[in-house]
């Protein structure tokens, strides 16, 4: 990597002196004013955020040390060996052949907000937090020492009083055992805050370079920066543990016991008491944002499609003649349409299984149905004749906001981001930005009436009840595989897709959901007429909560959880 950031690396290689202002992390150069100005205007960089070369030189060296090319073929970095925890370039994928391989793009993506990061991120606090708490705990235990010592030293001299001269010398005694157990009490204390305050500042120092990292480092160095972390973050959580463990943390008391024969033998009493240490059990809680153990390893294996089992939570009652489209709200609100039913198009049934209220959506005859927002959803018009398109509809204010018009008959829709992917018969797949409501067709084909469409990473998923089939593209309409298997799934209807790739389907005729596995070459029969399906047709999954919702064309739906 770069390692003179003092001047404009561009402009040094051009044989120009000109001091840097400017880091670009993605490029690992430093840039002047004028040369940032037009890395902002070329294409290849235009996405690339520069930051100023004070904040670049901020970031703890471990983290900038981090190399973003390959050290053996000094090529970048492209792929990810999740068996050896490393990134690779093309060439090393010769060393990793037998290994699993991902793109790299995929795991650094958003990894300043993973869960492991965030996670990291907490767990600095926490020990700062558990740090501080054992420091207010142990000096609140000194000033109970030292009031319980000075409470009885009052007790003992009072009690010395109503002896005469002779128990001069035993009170002598006592207090110089008082004073030596005490101080014993004090070193136990202060070998317990010593090596605390030490680790304080290390995690101090690391919380530091963190926020550093944060703010200042590319997502790979972030990535490769954060194993570093969090071993001195593991270390130290087991350190405070191993303490409590040890029971180093027990609270440490002074106590005298008065010796009974004080009141009756003056004579031969040796001494008036003695003093104890004694130990409570701490009530120091240490704060943990998450209880699990530290996952230095950022790919886990998924799981496969055998894996994935269904517990209906509960059936709904519809009342549906032809239930076309589904869908769940926020809070839990289930949204029917009722295609071709006339005069009431749109059922919203709340959580509690009972009627919300019922709406039309005519001229159109709604077919299907996807959630845009928790206040608005989109509703496609079938084969309507009047206005053929999609309506938006406020679902708080049940009123419709707009329309889009659409050259054919629009069927399945789904909803990716801020763009909705509908099928328009005998069009294609169409995509339409919600947020300004152009159009545009990112697949052409003859596509047949009463498709449903979904969608997923750079991947389009929908079906064809005409020839029984499944498909997978990409989204330049390049195939990517076709599920085709009439005795497992007749006349696939809905279709939605997991945060793991899985793609589930219902079957119309065949009255089941069945589960294709990402690459299209595995499946599973999930759900079957035994279970009370008959003739479904729309499918809709809660990726978030895990939810499975399955709609029959009459009368009743179900809701799973998939686990």
């Amino acid at each position: 990597m770069a390692t003179i950031t003092s001047i404009c690396g561009i402009c040094s290689l051009r044989q120009i002196t000109q001091t840097s202002k400017h880091w670009c992390p993605q490029c690992e150069e430093a840039l002047c004013d004028e040369c940032k100005d037009h890395h902002k205007l070329l294409k290849v960089s235009r996405s690339h955020e520069p930051i100023p070369i004070s904040d670049y030189k901020s970031i703890p060296s471990f983290i900038t040390d981090i190399q973003q090319s390959c050290i053996y073929h000094n090529e970048q970095y492209q792929q990810y060996c999740v068996e050896h925890a490393l990134p690779i370039c093309f060439k090393c994928i010769n060393d990793h052949r037998k290994c699993n391989v991902t793109t790299l793009e995929k795991i650094i993506n958003n990894v300043k907000t993973s869960e492991q990061f965030l996670d990291l991120e907490s767990r600095l606090g926490d020990l700062l937090q558990n740090i501080d708490q054992i420091k207010k705990d142990r000096n609140s235990n000194v000033t109970k020492i030292e009031e319980t010592k000075t409470r009885l030293v009052k007790e003992i001299r009072q009690k010395r009083a109503e002896i005469n001269k002779h128990l001069e010398n035993l009170e002598k005694q006592i207090i110089k055992d008082l004073d030596k157990k005490a101080c014993q009490n004090f070193e136990s204390i202060q070998n317990v805050l010593s090596p605390v305050k030490e680790k304080e500042i290390i995690i101090s120092k690391c919380q530091e370079n963190f926020q550093k990292m944060k703010q200042y480092a590319s997502d790979l160095q972030t990535f490769l920066g954060m194993n570093e972390i969090e071993v001195k973050v593991y270390e130290n959580e087991q350190y405070l543990q191993s303490m409590k463990e040890a029971k180093r943390l027990e609270q440490l008391e002074l106590e005298w016991t008065v010796d009974p024969f004080v009141e009756t033998i003056l004579n031969s009493l040796k001494n008036i008491g003695s003093i104890e240490m004694r130990t409570h059990t701490s009530s120091i809680e240490f704060t943990r944002a998450k209880n699990k153990q530290a996952q230095l390893q950022v790919v886990t294996t998924k799981k496969t499609i055998d894996d994935v089992k269904l517990i209906l939570q509960k059936e709904i009652t519809t009342d549906g003649m032809d239930i076309r489209g589904c869908c769940m709200s926020a809070e839990g609100d289930m949204l029917y349409t009722d295609y071709l039913v006339q005069g009431v198009l749109l059922t919203v049934i709340a959580s509690d299984n009972k009627l919300k209220y019922k709406m039309s959506v005519d001229p159109s005859l709604g077919f299907d149905i996807t959630l845009i927002d928790e206040k608005t959803v989109a509703i496609t018009s079938g084969e309507s004749r009047e206005k053929v398109g999609i309506d938006i509809i406020h679902i708080k204010k049940r009123s419709k906001i707009k329309f889009i018009k659409l050259p054919s008959s629009p069927y399945g829709i789904a909803r990716d981001h801020n763009s909705l992917f509908v099928c328009v018969e005998r069009r294609g797949i169409y995509k339409i930005n919600i947020l300004d409501g152009t159009t545009s067709c990112v697949i052409s084909f003859k596509l047949p009436s009463y498709s449903y469409v979904a969608v997923y990473t750079d991947r389009i998923y929908f079906t064809n009840y005409l020839d029984d089939s499944v498909v997978c593209c990409d989204r330049n309409g390049a195939l990517v595989w076709t599920f085709k298997d009439k005795f497992v799934l007749n006349k696939p209807q809905g279709i939605v897709v997991d945060n793991n790739g899985n793609v589930y389907v219902v079957g119309e005729q065949s009255s089941n959901v069945v589960i294709i596995s990402k690459d299209g070459k595995h499946h599973k029969e999930l759900l079957t007429k035994d279970d009370g399906l008959s003739s479904p047709i729309t499918i809709f999954i809660d990726t978030d909560n895990r939810k499975l919702l399955v709609a029959n064309t009459k009368k009743t739906a179900f809701l799973y959880t998939i686990s």
